[in-house]
């Protein structure tokens, strides 16, 4: 018995070492611009994701054009793994979002999801102070990847839910009005001044709403070149307001317009009403504002605990992609 648990812990050990080989020959760098680079990439996530609906052309443009910026895993000239991150920038402040995370299933093992995470947050801290990602709850590899980079996770499960319209089974009639069951209007937030009334107005949301922590700068990035915006939709009942609140808020949408390489669409960042009507009438408006610009998706990351958006969603035609959790890292001065 002695000889044979020696014998394994040799094998293990040279497992170990020709692992260790293999990962030192790989280099993770950024995506070079190529058509050979995004013609890799795009086979890896043919082996991983399989869901974008693009063409090498199609990626390298998107990636020459921006927000996003990627990193490769290459060995020689082949492409193992990638990772694809860009800048948020709205009401709550800035962050690295790191949107995509794959390596093709002959590297796996060999910690390539760390150093990718790396590199990307590496370059995002010259850019934020915060850098998060949102991982399937049976997606173990990935989650251990960010862990080893230096992020952690958040309290809660989350459920993510996305709609489609092109899709038959969740199309639902346009809403070309308000519902008749809501009074007031829904209108873009266009000014510094109509942040500074939504932040007035918070309160009346109840204790869920949250104020962003730099309220002087809530304006300052959105629409910035180089990121990627928040449109914030205000929701208003009749009425002037009362004390410090220009006018009586309702509820309030964030949507971050997003393209990556999976989709073109709206991530709902946050969603807030006082009432179930002010509710159904945001997502009424998010919904009709992504099928008139053609986009192919909007999704959202909603809490276990926030039943009343969840079923708000649902009957408005999305459906459930499972449970997810956010990871989040601080990113040092870079």
């Amino acid at each position: 018995m002695p000889a044979l648990c020696g014998l394994r812990t040799l094998r293990e050990t040279v497992a170990s070492l020709v692992s260790t080989i293999e990962n030192s020959a790989v280099t993770i760098r950024p995506f070079d611009g190529s058509l050979a680079d995004a013609e890799g990439l795009l086979a890896v996530e043919r082996a991983t994701f399989d869901e974008s609906p693009y063409t090498a052309e199609a990626v390298q443009a998107m990636l020459l054009e921006g927000p996003q910026c990627a990193w490769l895993a290459v060995q020689g000239d082949k492409i193992a793994g990638f990772s694809i991150a860009f800048l948020v920038t709205g009401v709550r402040g800035s962050w690295w979002e790191m949107d995509l995370l794959a390596v093709h299933p002959d590297w796996r093992g060999h910690r390539l999801g760390r150093r990718l995470v790396e590199a990307a947050t590496a370059y995002g801290a010259g850019v934020a102070r915060q850098a998060r990602a949102v991982v399937a709850d049976d997606n173990g590899a990935s989650t251990q990847a960010f862990l080893r980079a230096g992020f952690q996770g958040t309290p809660g499960m989350r459920n993510l839910l996305i709609y489609r319209p092109q899709d038959r089974a969740t199309r639902c009639p346009k809403v070309s009005r308000p519902s008749p069951r809501w009074g007031g209007r829904v209108r873009e937030a266009a000014t510094p001044g109509d942040v500074a009334g939504y932040l007035a107005c918070l309160s009346a949301l109840g204790p869920d709403a949250v104020a962003p922590p730099d309220p002087g700068g809530a304006m300052g990035g959105m629409g910035k070149p180089g990121t990627r915006g928040v449109t914030l939709l205000l929701a208003e009942q009749g009425g002037a307001g009362t004390g410090a609140c220009p006018y009586n808020l309702a509820g309030y949408a964030e949507l971050i317009e997003v393209q990556t390489l999976l989709y073109r669409g709206v991530w709902i960042e946050s969603l807030l009403a006082s009432t179930r009507a002010a509710r159904e009438v945001l997502v009424e408006h998010t919904l009709n504002r992504a099928r008139e610009a053609g986009l192919d998706e909007v999704g959202a990351l909603v809490h276990e605990h926030n039943w009343p958006l969840e079923q708000a969603l649902l009957n408005a035609g999305f459906r459930s992609l499972g449970g997810f959790r956010w990871l989040v890292a601080q990113l040092p001065e870079g």
